[in-house]
């Protein structure tokens, strides 16, 4: 591999790991393992830095997911895989980062809307998995997933897990979970308050 391509992916780890204001907890270890996949790719580990990236966005780390989507997107220390790639991107995006759009804008093209709507759903289960479990950060990705992935806004969906999300401390998520409220009709936002309840319920006894 020519040192330039070296260099490229070297920049976009250490830049990754400049630390994300969220309100899910710190950063710290998550800035931790980035540079260690900073170091793999300074050491042409390039296997070792593929399998920390997997592994940290099945973690659900949307640093890592983004890192991984342009590097599955590019093909140049791993084969391409524009499906992961998309998938990768789309939930980084969720997570937060804004960047993720510029390789989202190059994959567009790439992926017709029928598999675009497969991959979204493989997100959504993938998000959903980890959001009954009390990820913090999946809770909000899958609220925002109803608005954004979603074949149609589903304010009900949305509103349910931005509930659960304020109820579990995330304030950042109150704003949001208001302006659901305009979009829901009185009795079933009762239906739907009685399903957060439950969800919440279930992740304190798992100690979430």
């Amino acid at each position: 591999m020519k040192i330039s391509k070296i260099i490229y992916f070297l920049i976009l780890a250490l830049n990754l790991t400049i630390t994300t204001n969220t309100s899910y907890g710190s950063s710290h270890n998550s800035n931790k393992n980035i540079k260690d996949v900073y170091e793999h790719l300074k050491n042409n580990q390039f296997s070792k830095a593929i399998n920390e990236l997997k592994n940290l966005s099945e973690k659900n780390k949307p640093k890592a997911q983004l890192l991984y989507a342009k590097i599955l997107y590019s093909g140049d220390i791993t084969t391409q895989d524009f499906e992961m790639s998309y998938f990768w991107a789309n939930t980084s995006k969720l997570g937060g980062l804004k960047n993720s759009s510029n390789i989202l804008d190059k994959l567009n093209d790439l992926i017709d809307d029928e598999n675009k709507l497969k991959i979204n759903e493989k997100i959504k289960l993938f998000l959903n998995k980890l959001a009954v479990t009390g990820n913090k950060l999946a809770i909000v990705q899958i609220a925002k997933w109803n608005l954004e992935l979603s074949p149609e806004p589903n304010f009900e969906n949305a509103y349910k897990w931005y509930n659960v999300a304020v109820a579990l401390g995330i304030k950042s998520a109150k704003t949001k979970r208001d302006e659901m409220i305009k979009n829901i009709e009185n009795q079933r936002l009762f239906e739907i308050q009685k399903e957060s309840i439950k969800i919440f319920n279930n992740i304190k006894n798992l100690g979430g």
